[in-house]
């Protein structure tokens, strides 16, 4: 196997050793294999999805990064013809939380998940797609 590095923040590492050791993994290797097998199994039956869906996607982000509210600002104004719906509220431990409806091409939807987890300050990306038929 290639070794490659891998730099998280502290909160993250607890986390991810909680989970580690918790579900039963030998190893931080093991458990992250199952992250990125997991993530690219589900871009991949993303990608495979044609035709018109409709998606909720949250994003957990810091409240306090000017740079986040930015991001997200211009992700609206970027999609905004997939956009139908947004909430954005503020969760304890100074996180924001903010959910938005969208729908449209899936490949498009896809990018906008995509640009949202690129976006500096952003925590976690969940997103759910249903297609319209």
């Amino acid at each position: 196997m290639t070794v490659i590095s891998l730099s998280l923040t502290n909160a993250l590492l607890e986390r991810l050793d909680d989970f580690v050791e918790s579900s039963g993994f030998s190893s931080r290797s093991e458990a992250l294999r199952l992250a990125v097998r997991d993530s690219l199994n589900q871009y991949s039956l993303q990608r495979m999805e044609k035709g018109t869906v409709m998606s909720t996607v949250t994003i957990i982000s810091e409240s306090h990064q000017a740079n986040t509210h930015v991001g997200l600002m211009n992700i609206r104004n970027d999609f905004d013809e997939l956009i139908f719906g947004n909430m954005h509220l503020h969760i304890e431990g100074g996180y924001c939380i903010e959910v938005f409806f969208v729908r449209g091409e899936s490949e498009k939807i896809t990018k906008f998940v995509a640009k949202s987890k690129a976006i500096k300050g952003v925590i976690e990306v969940n997103y759910t797609t249903t297609p319209l038929k």
